[in-house]
This record gives structure tokens, C-alpha cells and sequence, in this order.
């Protein structure tokens, strides 16, 4: 397990903004979160490789992810949402925590965004994976960062949500190093395919 350097600069922003019991509710949404996609994985015996967390959550690393069947990597990139919504309503139904409610909805729906790394991006890279060739798959995931990135920023702008520019930015620099690691990401694809 890594633990990456944003998360001790969000923690320590929230711990001086006196906002330190909002990350941990969302600190427990994103705990959920990675827990569906580790349930998901087990179910097909995925192995796990690394488990980082960062200020925008965890993000799971399988070994020979990009070679497994189109199916599979849907329903282990689906799992963190999946678990978010069903935790969510399950609260919802018993009257749980306003807050815990809505931290398990929107950690949800932000990972629905197609921005790398977010489930958004992994769930429409397993589609495509199925409909044209893993390079085409890269320029396309590539493109909507970008698109998707600017998107997001300017509804942060309009919608003045301040609070998460810290968020675009870390997504940001996230984007960056997909954009610049793709072509690594595309041999690593062609190893895995050719040594199973």
C-alpha cells in the first residue's frame, strides 16, 4: 500500500480548514469504494499489484489488468460505484447520516466522470476494448481527459465550488502523466496480451 503525497496535503487542508469530519466521511465513501472494486476482483480472482491512496481516492492496481476478458475488467471497474449506491441506499433506507448518505452518492457519480483515472474512464476503456484496438482505445481515453477535464473545471468555475480546485488540479496532473505514459500503457497491453 502507497500512500501518495496529496493525501497528507488534503488532509492537512482539511484539518486547518476545521472541515477534517467532511473528509472523513468521504474518506469512508472512498474506502467503500475501493472495497467493490476489491470484491469485484476476487470474484474473478484478479490479483492485486498496489493499493495507493491519494487526496482524490485509492486507485488499485491488477496484475495483468489489461488482458483480461472485456467483461470482467466492466464489472471490476463498476464496483466501486456499485458498492457506493447500494451502501447509499441501504443508509438512505435506514435513515442513516445525512452526510454519509450524500458523501456515498457523490463519490459515486464523481467516479462516473471519463477522466483518468477515475471508474468512468476504466468502464468506457473496457468498452471500447471490445469494439477497436487497444492503441485506438488510448487515443480515444486521451481525447476525452482533455475534454472531460476542461468540462469539469469550468463547471467548478461557473458553479464557484472553490473547494475543488484542489481536485482539478490533482486530476490534472493525473491526466498529464496518463497523456504522457499511454504509449508505456500500450506495451505494457502488448506483453500481457502476447504472455497469456
Amino acid at each position: 500500500m502507497k500512500i501518495d503525497f496529496s493525501f497528507y496535503i488534503a488532509f492537512l487542508l482539511a484539518l486547518f480548514s476545521h472541515q477534517i469530519d467532511v473528509y472523513l466521511t468521504y474518506l469512508i465513501a472512498i474506502l467503500i469504494h475501493e472495497c467493490g472494486h476489491l470484491v469485484m476482483a476476487s470474484f474473478f480472482k484478479w490479483e492485486l499489484e498496489e493499493l495507493k491512496v491519494s487526496a482524490v481516492g485509492g486507485f488499485l492496481t491488477f496484475k495483468n489488468d489489461l488482458s483480461k476478458p472485456v467483461y470482467q475488467s466492466l464489472l471490476v471497474a463498476s464496483g466501486g460505484v456499485l458498492f457506493n449506491l447500494i451502501f447509499g441506499f441501504i443508509l438512505w433506507g435506514l435513515d442513516g447520516p445525512a452526510s454519509l448518505i450524500y458523501s456515498q452518492f457523490a463519490i459515486a457519480i464523481f467516479n462516473l466522470l471519463p477522466i483518468w483515472p477515475l471508474d468512468g474512464s476504466k468502464v468506457m476503456q473496457a468498452g471500447l476494448r471490445g469494439l477497436f484496438p487497444y492503441e485506438t482505445v488510448l487515443e480515444i481515453t486521451k481525447f476525452t481527459n482533455i475534454i472531460f477535464l476542461l468540462m469539469f473545471v469550468l463547471s467548478i468555475v461557473a458553479l464557484r465550488w472553490e473547494q475543488y480546485f484542489l481536485v482539478a488540479i490533482i486530476l490534472a496532473i493525473l491526466v498529464g502523466k496518463f497523456q504522457a505514459t499511454a504509449p508505456y500503457i500500450y506495451e505494457r497491453y502488448k506483453i500481457q496480451k502476447t504472455s497469456n
